[in-house]
């Protein structure tokens, strides 16, 4: 069965500086996005399991550097 994403927390919404976002996905996993210069960088799975989520950190890098 493949990993999904079951949830999606957005983190000091305001505070820029220290904004994250958490991704659960069905597996356990639980994958932190944070901004990264003009970009973003994950952490907290294996190699699949950030796969699954870079459709987010893409999606919301924006939010990350302050975009509402």
């Amino acid at each position: 069965m493949a990993t999904t994403i079951t949830n999606i927390e957005f983190k000091n919404v305001d505070n820029i500086e220290k904004r994250e976002i958490v991704v659960t996905l069905s597996n356990g996993s639980i994958i932190h996005i944070i901004a990264c210069h003009e970009s973003w960088q994950q952490y907290g799975g294996t190699t699949d399991d950030l796969y699954v989520s870079m459709e987010v950190a893409e999606k919301y890098n924006g939010w990350l550097h302050g975009e509402d």
